[in-house]
């Protein structure tokens, strides 16, 4: 499936939105609070957030940052977000939204590219094993 990559705008948070609702199903989101946070990644110099768009409806999203990393021995991105629109997943969205973060990645000079996965998205974990992804260990978080 051919598919039109764009960096995303304001308007797009509403479909954005839709999706993170797909990704985190049991989730309460918090709209106005995400809202500030999507604007303010798309003003970050080591942020980038693009999406997959089919006749201007948002199939595909991705956020990614630049960091640091000793890991690497050098600049990688972490790719923060990516989910495709149920009913767009296995026709070549996803692998086009990771072909551009490889490409925006390459463009800020990184050496690497990393992201995580919850443990019930196996899915997606052979996806991202098919796009020549190793899994190098567990993500661990804490809300403060």
């Amino acid at each position: 499936m051919a598919v039109d990559i764009r960096d995303c705008s304001a308007g797009d948070f509403e479909q954005v939105l839709e999706l993170l609702q797909q990704l985190w199903p049991e989730a309460d989101l918090d709209g106005p609070r995400l809202e500030k946070v999507f604007a303010a990644s798309r003003e970050v110099d080591t942020d980038e957030c693009f999406c997959a768009v089919e006749d201007d409806r948002i199939i595909g999203f991705c956020t990614m940052s630049v960091k640091n990393s000793l890991l690497f021995a050098g600049l990688a991105v972490y790719v923060d977000i990516l989910i495709v629109r149920e009913g767009f997943r296995k026709t070549g969205v996803g692998a086009s939204l990771l072909d551009t973060a490889a490409q925006v990645a390459r463009d800020h000079g990184c050496v690497a590219l990393e992201l995580d996965s919850g443990f019930q998205r196996t899915g997606a974990h052979e996806f991202y094993k098919a796009q020549g992804f190793k899994q190098l260990g567990f993500l661990f978080g804490k809300s403060l």
